[in-house]
């Protein structure tokens, strides 16, 4: 049996699903950042109405 291609399937399925875990983490981790941004400049813009 060739056993090659079993370490290939293998150490390219860890590396793809490496990958596209810290693709999924970042996307949570920038979604967070940007709705806290989002929600820190309602709340600057509420205490500070604009001069009429």
């Amino acid at each position: 049996m060739n056993y090659g291609w079993i370490e290939i399937v293998l150490f390219y399925g860890g590396a793809i699903s490496f990958g596209l875990w810290q693709f999924w983490k970042m996307d949570r981790m920038l979604k967070k950042t940007r709705a806290e941004k989002a929600a820190k400049d309602a709340t600057e813009r509420e205490d500070n109405p604009p001069a009429a």
